[in-house]
């Protein structure tokens, strides 16, 4: 195996380990029907990627651990000198999730989506440990159920159920996108989708663990029957897109574009031909950043030792002038390639030439 692929197969496995630890397993996991020590609560043992019950009272539906005191272990002044321990203590309370949520756009000619959702249960039962006495223990149980959803066009709210799920549910609202603004390139009649998946389960009574009312490691797939469009950024459509780094952003990554936005968690999707039908939902997002590559051009000296040693501006500009002549024509082609751009990337190109230039 060539070393970028050794690298890329050791970071791979860096991030499955990390998800797996903070998130628990996913669908084809070797431990999708794991089970934990019943003194470990699922919600301690995961950090994130679960959902509680909605009608769950507030004082259960944050963190156990939040209101553990560290004073013999963390020093009294710490933070800002204006702040009080009371103050850190609030700003750091946080709330378990009910839902989590997609939002994306399709096309006039798109009439259904498919949600594809998938969990782990988790409940306590007696098991044989290892030295053959029995234990209780946490027991996984992974879940996976498709929901169809008809798509409509009034913003009206449609709740279907998750079947055999015990109370999840799926909100899907579909309305009429308003393009004003969004640029070139948006058909006419698309619609702005949310798809929200909701625990509704029945909360357990006070006392008892909430765990099996909870759904772990919840996700949600969406595929359309026609491909989904790619997100107009509209930071810059009402007035708001002065800022310089946004719009130097908005050229460079003109042929990325963003097919899903996250409620309370990220987005992700896969790309087929260059046409995106499926989007999902991502408790730990990835990207991948390619590497930058240097341009060695030909007769130009880029030892410093050796420029170090030339005798006088003659042979610096001998040495080095071919850089400028290469440099001058890389600008003469991202012009002509910028002629065909929008009026707005456009006139980003055109000063980020300009600076180009003068350099």
């Amino acid at each position: 195996m060539p070393p970028a692929a050794a690298s890329a197969a050791v970071r791979d496995r860096l991030v499955e380990a990390l998800a797996l630890d903070l998130v628990g397993p996913g669908p084809d996991d070797p431990l999708a029907a794991e089970r934990l020590p019943a003194r470990e609560r699922p919600s301690n043992w995961y950090l994130t990627g679960f959902l509680v019950p909605s009608g769950l009272p507030p004082e259960r539906r944050a963190d156990a651990d939040e209101d553990d005191d560290f004073g013999a272990e963390v020093p009294e002044q710490t933070g800002l000198l204006e702040e009080s321990s009371e103050e850190r203590k609030a700003a750091k309370r946080g709330w378990f999730p009910s839902s989590i949520g997609l939002s994306f756009l399709v096309p006039a000619e798109a009439e259904r989506l498919v949600a594809t959702v998938r969990w782990g249960d988790y409940a306590q039962e007696t098991a044989e440990a290892a030295d053959g006495r029995t234990e209780r223990v946490w027991r996984r149980t992974p879940r996976r159920v498709e929901v169809e959803a008809p798509l409509g066009g009034g913003g009206e709210e449609s709740v279907r159920d998750v079947p055999g799920s015990g109370g999840l549910q799926l909100q899907v609202v579909a309305r009429a996108f308003d393009a004003s603004g969004a640029g070139a390139g948006m058909p006419p009649g698309a619609r702005a989708v949310s798809v929200f998946l909701v625990n509704r389960r029945e909360p357990p009574p006070d006392g008892d663990d909430p765990e099996p009312a909870c759904a772990f490691q919840a996700g949600v797939e969406v595929r359309s029957d026609r491909p989904f469009l790619p997100r107009p950024d509209l930071r810059g459509a009402r007035g708001g897109g002065d800022d310089w780094d946004d719009r130097v952003a908005d050229l460079h990554y003109a042929d990325t574009p963003e097919y899903a936005a996250g409620h309370g968690v990220s987005a992700d999707w896969e790309l087929t031909g260059g046409v995106c039908h499926l989007v999902r939902t991502a408790w730990m997002p990835v990207a991948e950043v390619e590497k930058t590559d240097t341009f060695d051009p030909p007769g130009v000296e880029l030892s410093m030792e050796a420029l170090g040693g030339l005798a006088g501006p003659a042979e610096v500009e001998a040495a080095l002038g071919p850089l400028a002549v290469a440099y001058r024509a890389w600008i003469a082609e991202r012009r002509s390639a910028a002629a065909g751009l929008a009026d707005r990337r456009r006139a980003a190109a055109d000063e980020l030439l300009r600076a180009a230039a003068a350099a």
